[in-house]
């Protein structure tokens, strides 16, 4: 009785050491990855907010303003779309500064601010250019950051965490703003509260301390009770198992009929030696036959069903042209292109009522078959969200919803959507983080279309979508893509580009919308000639013809 107590003891003790020092190598990870995952969550965000902004300020000229510390008409135009941006993104600052003296890290000075429009109704004011920043808004440390890379020309993004008394800590993203000459004026900001990982944190290392406390209590205790109870019976179990397994071996057995069952061994010497032997034969001989026999079934398996995979994907898209025969007010065409069996691209366009034709494109972040999944459930949400009669803003932002709700890989898709109305030619659209569509107006030639853009569906929950309107008149096409066409590349690596694009579009621009699509996969094709294609090609065409019918 006191050997066996000398051993619960014994184990019990080993346990709960191991058990401490794996809980504290299990918190100080978690705790590391989890901070460094959170932190580059944040610093993404805070380059695709930036990026906007700054898309923002070159477009308005604002590095000159900033030269010549002047307000024109541009300032205030500049300053709504900045406002634009910070109401649709999580973000705390949006702004704009300059060194008065470059010298002097003291000599801040804003040039330019955002509010959103929550803000600006409780009270909230701007500042304008030439206002002195407040005295103890960033540290030095900061200030000598920002001084040296307005001085370098710094054309990258930066990112630098922070604390003042009067913001806390604070993720601050920035990027230098030149002026017409190449000069380097200021820089624009964006600034995100990282005083909140501190709360998840916390709430992580409440959660694993209570989960090792219970789950070591409940492993000593099976530790005490199987060293009492489970000795003998194990070594009775490997001896019948290992004789019936070297039995099955000498009589020349099936692969699938070489199964060792495996008995749990928890003790040194004899009982040890005998687990490793056991151990050996079952890697040596069973894994190694199994798996020779089988490989060459898993490899057809996989085959069929990715062949399978494939034609579930084509079913899932409008394949068959003329789409709507009957209809004469439009002519549509589609493509899809896989890089891979199956794709993550994908294109669909229905008939929400007897009036209104819903177009989609959109690009799911990967490829292959995890791609292709999100795909089909992505295409569903939408479809079903347009037939309930929702706006393009509202389809969206509640697809966003549905995805975000479930989304443990972190994938996402870009998604351009447009309803149009078949009797006037309005069309409604909004875009989620896809690429620019491609109009042709009557009698003129495909340009780019740069719309407004929306974050990528996916990527953070919450998200509202703001959707613009046009008038297409007869004759009007539309051209719809995803990133496959203007990223092919050649052997060098040179991308196909935007600019190409347009000239195989503009081949034939008076073309049926099938033509136009033949015309930019061939110019497709002629520049990447034997390069592996990397990405799905995915394209849609239609052309508005108006309630007279087709256009001559």
């Amino acid at each position: 009785m006191k050997k066996g107590m000398h051993i619960k003891t014994k184990v019990a003790i080993t346990a709960i050491v191991f058990m401490g020092v794996l809980t504290a190598v299990i918190a100080f990870v978690g705790y590391k990855l989890y901070h460094d995952n959170v932190m580059e969550s944040y610093v993404s965000y805070a380059d695709t907010v930036l990026e906007y902004a700054y898309r923002a300020a070159e477009e308005h000229g604002f590095g000159d303003m900033i030269a010549s510390r002047e307000m024109p008409e541009e300032y205030d135009a500049l300053r709504s779309d900045l406002d634009a941006i910070k109401d649709s993104s999580d973000i705390e600052y949006l702004y704009a500064i300059y060194f008065e003296d470059i010298d002097d890290i003291h000599s801040l000075h804003y040039a330019i601010n955002a509010k959103t429009q929550a803000e600006l109704e409780t009270g909230a004011y701007y500042t304008n250019m030439g206002t002195p920043c407040e005295e103890g808004s960033f540290e030095d440390d900061t200030l000598l950051i920002l001084q040296q890379a307005v001085k370098s020309g710094k054309r990258e993004n930066g990112t630098l965490e922070g604390h003042a008394d009067a913001y806390g800590y604070m993720l601050n993203g920035y990027r230098v703003v030149f002026d017409s000459e190449g000069e380097p004026v200021g820089l624009i900001c964006v600034e995100i509260d990282i005083s909140r990982i501190n709360v998840g944190l916390n709430r992580y290392l409440r959660i694993v301390l209570l989960i090792a406390v219970v789950f070591t209590a409940i492993v000593v205790f099976l530790y005490l009770y199987n060293t009492e109870r489970y000795l003998i019976g194990p070594i009775v179990k490997i001896a019948e198992r290992s004789n019936a397994f070297v039995t099955k071996m000498q009589s020349n057995a099936e692969p699938e009929e070489l199964v060792f069952e495996e008995v749990p061994v928890r003790s040194k010497g004899e009982l040890k030696e005998l687990s490793d032997n056991v151990k050996s034969l079952a890697d040596g001989v069973s894994t190694y036959m199994t798996n020779l026999k089988t490989m060459t079934a898993e490899k057809e398996r996989i085959g069929a069903e990715l062949e399978l995979a494939t034609r579930i994907q084509y079913a899932m898209l409008p394949h068959s042209f003329p789409a709507f025969p009957d209809r004469q007010e439009f002519d549509i065409f589609a493509s899809m292109d896989p890089a891979k069996e199956v794709g993550g691209d994908f294109y669909d366009f229905f008939l929400v009522d007897d009036d209104h034709l819903c177009m989609v494109m959109a690009d799911v972040s990967g490829k292959g078959v995890p791609a292709a999944l999100f795909m089909m459930a992505s295409k569903i949400i939408l479809q079903s969200c347009a037939m309930l009669g929702q706006s393009p803003a509202e389809i969206l932002t509640k697809t966003n919803q549905a995805i975000c709700s479930n989304n443990q890989e972190q994938m996402f898709i870009t998604v351009w959507v447009g309803i149009l109305e078949l009797s006037t030619g309005k069309l409604i659209a909004a875009n989620a983080g896809h690429e620019y569509p491609v109009l042709k107006q009557p009698d003129g030639r495909f340009e780019l279309f740069k719309d407004k853009h929306g974050f990528v569906i996916g990527g953070m929950d919450g998200m509202k979508y703001r959707e613009y309107e046009m008038t297409l008149e007869p004759g009007t096409k539309l051209f719809l893509y995803t990133d496959g066409v203007p990223e092919a590349t050649d052997e060098s690596g040179t991308l196909f580009g935007n600019e190409r694009m347009i000239d195989a579009l503009n081949h034939e621009p008076d073309a049926d919308p099938k033509r136009i699509l033949q015309n930019v996969r061939a110019a497709v094709d002629e520049f990447v000639k034997d390069a592996e294609q990397f990405d799905d090609l995915t394209m849609l065409c239609m052309e508005y013809h108006g309630n007279g019918g087709s256009i001559s």
